[in-house]
């Protein structure tokens, strides 16, 4: 999944109304509450899961103090004040402007890779990887590690790990081999101890048997695989990550516990069988 970002843009404090926020549907977003003087920066994560955000702001005759650092991560469903910035010389007009960028997950995570994972389908299925670690496709950047099972539309699809339900789409209805559709796939994402999120992609419109809050365990049904999305056939596109920044995420390795052994690469063509 590709990371969200949100851009505001600060104008003249003169025009700027009290409370004003961005975006009112945005998920995480800039609320600014205002005096003659200074203006408070509150970030508002409206989401259920952690986020990291990297907050930049640009002065003229401004001073800019940070409550929080420039990337930090922000909870879960609360309101953080992230800065203040105020004029310099009173004397003469002050202009500025900020940026927010905002990624999934805590960037403090470090996966544990000690940690094995089932299969992300019911067991004794077997499912061929149509796009392993690397894959020439799409698994670059962020989705370098992960993993593309090819699967009729409407398979089951079972939770890798334990973890808690954060995140989830299934009220989409369109996919296809073209870039356009990247953000209308279908998906389940679930945290983990380790404060890494695995997700669940390309599931089919009404596909997800899961809600937000759910404590699921490993092999639990979560899902039904399907096409939505960045998709050139039905499949399951699945991924650990973790944020390095407000506008980056990292994949992670992760291994396998198989009928034909616990596998560390996955390779396309292969074909494996759920324990």
């Amino acid at each position: 999944m590709h990371d969200i970002v949100v851009l505001v843009l600060m104008v003249p404090l003169s025009i700027l109304a009290a409370d004003e926020t961005a975006g009112h549907q945005d998920a995480v977003r800039i609320r600014r509450v205002s005096t003659p003087s200074q203006v408070s920066l509150l970030i508002e994560n409206r989401r259920a899961y952690d986020v990291t955000v990297t907050l930049t702001i640009h002065a003229e005759n401004a001073q800019v103090t940070r409550i929080i650092p420039e990337t930090a991560t922000c909870a879960g469903h609360l309101q953080t004040e992230a800065a203040r910035v105020s004029v310099a010389d009173p004397g003469k007009p002050w202009r500025w402007r900020c940026n927010l960028h905002w990624a999934k997950g805590r960037m403090q995570a470090r996966h544990n890779d000690e940690t094995r994972y089932r299969l992300p389908f019911k067991k004794g299925e077997t499912h061929r990887v149509s796009q392993g670690y690397d894959g020439r496709w799409s698994h670059r950047g962020q989705d370098r590690y992960a993993v593309d099972f090819v699967m009729p539309e409407g398979t089951t699809v079972c939770a890798a790990r334990e973890g808690v339900v954060v995140d989830l789409k299934e009220s989409s209805e369109m996919g296809g081999p073209a870039k356009k559709y990247v953000d209308q796939d279908n998906y389940v994402s679930i945290a983990h101890a380790d404060g890494t999120i695995g997700e669940y992609h390309h599931l089919k419109h009404d596909g997800v048997l899961v809600e937000i809050g759910d404590r699921i365990t490993a092999g639990q049904s979560i899902g039904l695989s399907g096409n939505t999305g960045y998709s050139t056939f039905p499949h399951l596109h699945f991924g650990v990550y973790s944020a390095i920044d407000g506008s980056h995420r990292q994949s992670h390795r992760v291994a396998f516990v198989t009928c034909e052994g616990t596998i560390t690469e996955p390779v396309a063509g292969k074909t494996c069988t759920a324990e």
